[in-house]
């Protein structure tokens, strides 16, 4: 739930300098149109920074009461996008976060807030080049050359939990290609989020221009399947 949670999210307040990208995708959980996503970043050679808020309407009953505000602000290396500090608050009508997590200098943590969980929190001791779930999903998304497409793996931290995302399954059909990964989680999650440890996704790109673009995301969520159109 999660998840579709960080994929309901509209990026705003970016720097006016930058270059800005953006995706545009309608979504449907169990077949029925739940809204629409805008997803922009603005990313200069050396830093990114992107906002995002977002209210359901009810059109699906069982998000009606959720609400977001999610903020990061990075460095760019390599072509890389790394998150410095990572802000979220969050309320999906189980579960309310509210938190401030320093992703660098050094591994990720917990600067203030509530995470919402009574789980033990992840060992972040390994997780010096994990992401936060913005950045993921920017970065999983964006368009990008045809011998990158499905070679995605990062580790996620959002101030509690460890997760990590892999699209590397690839299958091409005609000149389309489609990357099969899971989203696993790993630790800070409790006995009830971890019944369900692999959360399956494909995404499917499809050629534009020079580069691939993401068409469709499709991906398992506990209320039965959730799907991402391009607009």
């Amino acid at each position: 739930m999660r998840l579709l949670i960080v994929g309901l999210l509209v990026l705003l307040a970016m720097p006016a300098q930058a270059d800005p990208s953006s995706m545009r995708f309608e979504v449907r959980l169990l077949g029925l149109k739940a809204g629409v996503i805008e997803i922009g970043a603005n990313v200069t050679d050396s830093a990114y920074a992107a906002r995002t808020q977002f209210r359901t309407a009810g059109v699906v009953g069982a998000l009606k009461q959720v609400r977001a505000d999610v903020s990061v602000q990075g460095r760019v290396a390599g072509g890389a996008l790394k998150p410095r500090t990572y802000t979220e608050a969050i309320d999906d009508g189980s579960r309310v976060t509210n938190v401030k997590v320093q992703f660098s200098p050094g591994r990720p943590r917990l600067i203030s807030g509530d995470t919402g969980s009574s789980a033990p929190p992840a060992d972040t001791s390994t997780l010096t080049d994990a992401i936060d779930p913005l950045t993921l999903l920017y970065v999983a998304l964006r368009d990008q050359p045809r011998d990158e497409v499905c070679r995605f793996e990062a580790d996620v931290f959002d101030g509690h939990r460890h997760a990590v995302i892999s699209l590397k399954g690839r299958r091409s059909d005609g000149s389309n290609i489609t990357c099969n990964g899971s989203y696993r989680r790993v630790a800070g999650y409790s006995d009830s989020e971890r019944e369900k440890r692999n959360v399956s996704i494909t995404v499917t790109y499809v050629p534009a221009g020079e580069v691939m673009r993401a068409e469709r995301v499709a991906f398992d969520t506990k209320l039965g399947p959730a799907v991402m159109d391009r607009r």
